[in-house]
Parts: C-alpha cells; sequence; structure tokens
C-alpha cells in the first residue's frame, strides 16, 4: 500500500516534470531524479511521488483535455488538479482529495465537475482514443489507419510497462537464473520461444536491486530487443552491430552465434560503459570489437550481416518512459529521426553482403513499414507477424506482452 501525499506535493511535482521534460527532453527517470534533488524528498515517500509522477505524465493528453474543458486552460497546476480529482485515489489521503475535489469544482462549469466519460462523448473517434489512451491526435490517425480498431487494445498495452530480464548465459543456465530470482521473491515466466528471457511477474521493485541482477547473472531487457537481435541468421561471419550502444543485442549475438561482432556507435561514453557491460556479463573478449565510429560511412561489403537497430522516436518504449508522450507532442520530430534512418539504412546495406536486419524501437509506420517499403526482404527467422500492410515485421504490445518494435530482414541488392 501507497503512503499519500498532499495536493501541493502534486502540483508541485507536476510542474517541475512537465515543464523539464518538454523544455529539456529528459527521460521520466531523469526529471523525477532532479526533481529528487532539488526537493529534497523524504525517502519515506519516494515511491508514491515517483508512481504518482509515472501516472500523471503517462496522462498527459486525457489530463490536457480535461483541464481545457473545466479551466479553459492546461498549464502544470491545472493538469495536477485534474489527475487529483479523477486518478489520485490511493496517491492523496482520500478526506483531502474529496475536499480538494469540491472546491476545484466551484471553478467548473455549472459548479461540478464532469465525468470523465462526458468529457469525451462528443468527440470523433480520433479524438475519443487520443483522450481516452492519452497519446497525441495525429499519432492516434495513423495508427488508425494502419491497424484499424486494433489500434484501442495496442495502445492501451503500450501504456503498460512490460519487464523483462535476460539470463547471460555466459555466466549461468536459465534455471538457475529462475532459481535465484525466486529465492530473492521474484516469479518469473519463460518466454515460449526465447527461453533465456524471463517476464517479471507481480513484482513492481526496482530490478536494479535484485542480487541475480547485480552479479550479472539476468538484466533487464525489453522482447522486442532480444527479438529484433535473433533475426540475424546463425552463422560465423563477420557482423555489424551499427547502433550498438548500450549492447543488449550484442550480448543476444555473442551467447547465440560462433561469429565476430563489431559494435560501432557515436557515443564515446556509451561505448565505454557496453564494455564494461560486456565484461560484467563475461562475454567473450576474443569474438568482439567496439569502435567509436559513425555508420553512415562504413566500407563497402565488408560484413556478412549488419543489425541495425537505428535511432528513433523510441514511441514503442512508453509504458518504460512516458515522458516520451511529451516529446511526441511535436510532430516534426518524426522526419528529423527519418533523415538519420534513411542515411544509416543507405550506408549499411552497402556495406553488408547477406542480411540487414533493420530495426527500431517505434510504433510508427514512418520508422518502420514506410522506411523499407520497396525493399527486398526475406520472412521472419522466429515467426514474427507481419508489419502493417504487410510490410516487415512487428512486435505488438498487446500481442508479444512487450513493448513496441518494427523488424525486417532485408537482402541487400549485390553489388555489380
Amino acid at each position: 500500500m501507497h503512503r499519500t501525499v498532499d495536493v501541493w506535493t502534486i502540483r508541485n511535482l507536476s510542474e517541475y516534470l512537465i515543464r523539464n521534460i518538454r523544455r529539456s527532453g529528459y527521460s521520466y527517470d531523469a526529471a523525477f531524479r532532479r526533481y529528487e534533488r532539488s526537493r529534497g524528498l523524504n525517502p519515506l515517500l519516494r515511491r508514491t511521488v515517483y508512481s504518482a509522477g509515472r501516472d500523471l505524465v503517462s496522462r498527459y493528453y486525457t489530463l490536457t483535455h480535461a483541464a481545457k474543458v473545466i479551466y479553459g486552460d492546461a498549464d502544470p497546476r491545472a493538469l495536477a488538479d485534474v489527475w487529483v480529482h479523477y486518478f489520485g485515489r490511493g496517491f492523496v489521503e482520500e478526506e483531502e482529495r474529496k475536499r480538494f475535489s469540491k472546491k476545484i469544482a466551484r471553478d467548473a462549469p455549472r459548479g461540478k465537475l464532469p465525468e470523465m466519460e462526458e468529457i469525451v462523448e462528443d468527440l470523433d473517434e480520433i479524438s475519443k482514443i487520443s483522450i481516452e489512451t492519452s497519446y497525441p491526435r495525429w499519432l492516434v490517425a495513423e495508427l488508425r489507419s494502419a491497424m484499424g480498431s486494433e489500434v484501442v487494445e495496442m495502445l492501451r498495452a503500450l501504456n503498460e510497462e512490460h519487464r523483462w530480464l535476460r539470463v547471460n548465459l555466459t555466466m549461468t543456465d536459465v534455471d538457475s537464473a529462475v532459481e535465484a530470482l525466486r529465492a530473492e521473491g521474484v516469479h518469473v515466466r519463460k518466454h515460449e520461444k526465447l527461453e533465456y528471457m524471463l517476464r517479471v511477474l507481480d513484482y513492481d521493485g526496482p530490478l536494479s536491486k535484485l542480487k541475480p541482477v547485480s552479479a550479472g547473472y539476468v538484466t533487464p531487457q525489453d522482447l522486442g530487443s532480444a527479438m529484433a537481435a535473433e533475426e540475424i541468421d546463425e552463422d560465423d561471419g563477420m557482423l555489424l552491430d551499427a547502433c550498438s550502444a548500450p549492447g543488449g543485442k550484442a550480448a543476444v549475438l555473442l551467447m547465440r552465434r560462433n561469429g565476430a561482432v563489431v559494435g560501432c556507435d557515436l557515443s564515446a561514453k556509451r561505448l565505454r560503459e557496453e564494455e564494461a557491460l560486456m565484461r560484467r556479463w563475461r562475454m567473450p573478449g576474443h569474438r568482439y570489437a567496439l569502435a567509436v565510429c559513425d555508420s553512415m560511412r562504413i566500407h563497402r561489403r565488408r560484413f556478412d550481416q549488419s543489425l541495425l537497430d537505428a535511432p528513433c522516436t523510441d514511441s514503442g518504449d512508453v509504458g518504460r518512459n512516458p515522458a516520451i508522450k511529451l516529446m511526441l507532442e511535436n510532430r516534426r520530430i518524426v522526419e528529423r529521426f527519418r533523415t538519420i534512418q534513411r542515411a544509416l539504412l543507405d550506408s549499411v546495406m552497402e556495406s553488408t553482403r547477406e542480411l540487414v536486419v533493420y530495426s527500431t524501437c517505434s510504433v510508427l509506420p514512418e520508422e518502420g513499414e514506410l522506411a523499407v517499403k520497396g525493399i527486398e526482404q526475406a520472412d521472419s527467422r522466429i515467426g514474427l507477424p507481419s508489419g502493417y500492410w504487410g510490410i516487415g515485421h512487428r512486435v505488438y504490445p498487446h500481442v508479444h506482452d512487450s513493448g513496441g518494435f518494427f523488424v525486417s530482414r532485408i537482402i541487400p541488392a549485390r553489388s555489380h
């Protein structure tokens, strides 16, 4: 059971998080850490305040619409007030919440606060889905066109955090890892195809604090990330991991392939972190090399296979980081990433002889299906369902109990 906090804490939290996320592009966790340091948060209240802030940020579009209906304005304090009334039960002491609701009702039309169903009842279908699931209208419109009515189920699942752990098979076996987690009070379920991937069940504490995680036996990794790496063929050839850091996909490749992996990334800092993780996971150092390099400029036909997990909006990672929703308020961010993705894909295809696996942690067609449309592609190696319009393949949140990913196995054009 959460400890409760007062309304003024929620107001202060809302103002700090929303303004800092929108201005600086922080992840939710980064923004919350800054809030915690600046406010000297009582450690006993941390879990409640953290969870309340996550919920408030995730409901940003719902709260914005409701605040405009009630107040005619949607500043962060108004969003906090609306959240306390509609969603604050269990976070704010109930008698205080009720008193506060009566107070803000006096400023509402007709002196009462409408039910949430009344707030959305006169909206068109796209706007109603947008407000009920809390996503920007443009995103809902695009996905409704691509998926039909299934978009509602998908967006609801995308709002949830799907927590998976990868067993580091270089250090332990799956059954031993499961037993070690059970000893910590954590129950997991093996994935039916990728047995080294474990779904965390009925545990909402920080995974980083678990002993098997600290020891390196298991590590948090999204299922979709592992599935993207699994689309690489099992052979002994030279493989490029074109945007390698932080190294989760490279670790999967090293666990199940015998060939060498070259990890490339623009960030020296992130590569140093990846190198530290590889050593911690006891990955075979003679089979991988990490290099600070630009994957837009790679030597022609140097690699047998390549994995390009391209930079993207991370719209498929909303459940883990709800701050992404605020970044998606600006539709133009998609085109900025598309320019980078096009350049990377062209370069990696030129540098690869046999197979390129292109992936993005995105639910948007511009970063997936439309990026590879017209390019020769192969069937999914692990049986992933088709993407929108039958192009490529997807990891769907409501189907796979994971974040959202696009994955395509591309056959590079042969050199002349």
